[in-house]
């Protein structure tokens, strides 16, 4: 018997229906070729086709079309560069510069080989990114033998390489330009710190000077380079974006092209396909399942393309005024405005726009770019979070240097004067987000 109040547990079998979301290898795969640009785009169907037999990628033709015509209108040496010159010149790195500088010290077989081991650890800015002690317990010296090689070091060009921070790095500089007694050279070696706050009136205290000669010497030290690893380093030379859609205007009219023609095309590899007809044998069944992810990758890259184009579409709708008078009039417009225009999940457009970039008449921008906050203004319109950020920086600008607007300051004259309702926090980090600072540190003494 069971008593009122307690359960009774019985073990048997019961049927339940339940939905559940299974992430399958495809559904992986589809969302990864999504969110590829095109440079990676290319990369991933040269794996997929060393993976499975059935893929066979072609070249796209128009790319050797496209170089013949080039050369054909212009002949080499009337002012056109070459391109294939770039994948043949071998260019010389920063530690390359520095290491041939070597020759022309007088070094013992000890000292240039510790200079070596120092120059090959610089960063790309130009930095030492060793310790005296890791030195000295490498090469079992001691500490004036390291600091004299050092010394060896700060005798190349560019002027600051191999400092060990920005403050040696700037009196280097100055002591370049022997200007050991002057008192931009007291400012750095002692209060970098303070400057960098833009404590002028602290450090002219300190100093027994006016207020003006510091600001002047600051002036001064921000004419140096504070990463001289940059002006010899060729690492980051010749950036390219690869634009993976492409909107011209033609006729008063948008046209919108998806920048796939010089990734390879996917083809069935017809070798096999009387093998996929034959029935019974292991290997017929192994090329049927790579059948099935050929057909799937087809089917994800035909998806991969409607999707941006449809994306790209609507972007073009809605920021028709952007692509046909500038920035200012970039129009608001969030991840979920463009699902619903399209019938998409937020999450799809989000991954879809993720990399991307697109080549406008204003210029190439990142497609995520175009997706901005409302904001909205005192007459019920909406404008994007990047409008807002263009008033405030043309509003910094035009400021008085010696009275600079503070936040608040600014939050009162983009309402009064454009309707624009922010608040000072609003403010405060759009203008961080722009690398602007306070208007503290803004202030100057003399114009």
């Amino acid at each position: 018997m069971c008593q009122e109040g307690e359960w009774r547990m019985e073990l048997g079998l019961f049927q339940q229906q339940s939905l559940s979301l299974v992430m399958t290898t495809e559904l992986r795969q589809a969302i990864a070729i999504l969110q590829y640009p095109c440079y990676e785009l290319s990369q991933f169907l040269q794996e997929q086709a060393n993976e499975n037999p059935l893929i066979e990628l072609v070249e796209p033709s128009n790319l050797m079309s496209m170089g013949k015509r080039k050369t054909s209108e212009k002949t080499i040496g009337e002012g056109e560069e070459n391109t294939l010159d770039y994948l043949h010149h071998t260019k010389e790195t920063m530690h390359d510069y520095l290491l041939d500088q070597t020759m022309f010290l007088p070094l013992t077989k000890e000292e240039s080989s510790i200079l070596k081991f120092l120059i090959l650890n610089i960063d790309d800015n130009g930095y030492l990114q060793v310790t005296t002690e890791e030195v000295m317990k490498r090469f079992g010296i001691d500490e004036k033998a390291v600091e004299h090689v050092i010394g060896l070091l700060h005798q190349l060009e560019p002027v600051g390489i191999g400092a060990r921070d920005l403050r040696e790095c700037i009196l280097l500089q100055l002591e370049a330009l022997a200007m050991e007694d002057e008192l931009v050279y007291r400012i750095a070696d002692n209060y970098l710190d303070l400057l960098a706050e833009r404590k002028l009136k602290q450090i002219a205290e300190r100093l027994h000077v006016s207020v003006e000669m510091v600001e002047e010497a600051a002036d001064f030290i921000q004419t140096l380079e504070p990463r001289p690893g940059h002006s010899v380093s060729h690492q980051d030379e010749r950036l390219f974006l690869y634009p993976d859609i492409t909107v011209v205007e033609e006729k008063g009219h948008y046209q919108i092209y998806l920048n796939d023609q010089f990734a390879p095309r996917v083809h069935l590899n017809e070798g096999y396909t009387h093998l996929l007809k034959s029935e019974g044998a292991a290997a017929s069944k192994y090329l049927k399942e790579h059948y099935q992810k050929y057909q799937w990758l087809l089917k994800s890259l035909e998806q991969r393309r409607t999707t941006l184009l449809k994306i790209a579409e609507e972007i073009v709708k809605a920021q028709t005024a952007f692509l046909q008078k500038g920035p200012q009039y970039l129009e608001p417009m969030t991840l979920k405005d463009v699902a619903d225009r399209i019938g998409m999940h937020e999450s799809t457009v989000s991954r879809a726009v993720k990399n991307k970039v697109i080549q406008t008449p204003r210029g190439a921008f990142e497609l995520k770019s175009f997706f901005t906050t409302k904001i909205e203004k005192a007459n019920g319109e909406n404008t994007s979070a990047k409008v807002v950020k263009l008033a405030i920086a043309e509003l910094i600008n035009q400021e008085d240097k010696l009275k600079p607007l503070s936040d608040q300051a600014i939050a009162d004259k983009l309402k009064n004067e454009r309707g624009m309702n922010i608040s000072r926090r609003t403010v405060a980090k759009y203008r961080e987000e722009m690398n602007i600072l306070s208007s503290a540190k803004r202030k100057r003494y003399s114009k």
